[in-house]
């Protein structure tokens, strides 16, 4: 039970500061989740196309229905679009000095 509210209040913390495209993987990957925990298929679906307001309401959302297995999920996309976010900015602050 702890580890389930560690997860969910990583994931309501910091999905705010995450782009768009790392918001959507983090609603993708806990929806995935769910639905094979409820079907057993593991088919992947892109999220519907929504304005940022409506994709932070509707994370916020499944987080709080979330289970142990799709939070857990959730906290795995999460680390893995903020690696990729920090690497874009990495390769962004770069190309201004004349560095790769």
């Amino acid at each position: 039970m702890r580890q389930l509210l560690e997860h969910r209040r990583r994931l309501r913390d910091e999905i705010v500061a995450l782009p768009r495209v790392g918001q959507r993987e983090v609603l993708g990957a806990i929806e995935e989740a769910r639905r094979y925990r409820l079907s057993g298929t593991q088919a992947a679906r892109t999220p519907p196309e929504m304005s940022r307001a409506e994709l932070i309401r509707r994370l916020k959302w499944r987080i709080d229905a979330a289970g142990l297995e799709e939070s857990a999920a959730g906290v795995r996309a999460l680390d893995r679009a903020k690696r990729a976010h920090a690497v874009t900015l990495q390769r962004l602050s770069h190309r201004g000095t004349g560095r790769r």
